[in-house]
């Protein structure tokens, strides 16, 4: 996924969830935040999935990447494995 990604949904779907909404006298926006809002409530009870979002959220404010030893490096510092010229 990218920062740009568009959601699709079916048509006849939307149709009927609008419809839905529209009974119930509530928003398509309001339904969908709070669906959003209780997945990622959900979601973030795994703690495996939360030190994944601790370190991107590092990776994002300083800059760094993690190596194989989970230590925080410069990602310039890096070697790619499949860049044949470190060799030279």
């Amino acid at each position: 996924m990218t920062p740009t990604t568009q959601f699709r949904i079916n048509v006849d779907l939307k149709g009927l969830f609008k419809d839905v909404c529209a009974y119930n006298k509530v928003s398509m926006c309001e339904v969908v935040t709070h669906q959003i809002q209780s997945y990622i409530h959900k979601q973030t009870r795994d703690p495996t999935l939360m030190q994944h979002l601790r370190a991107r959220e590092t990776e994002i404010q300083t800059g760094l990447v993690q190596d194989e030893y989970k230590i925080w490096v410069k990602p310039e510092t890096l070697i790619n494995e499949d860049d044949w010229r470190h060799f030279l």
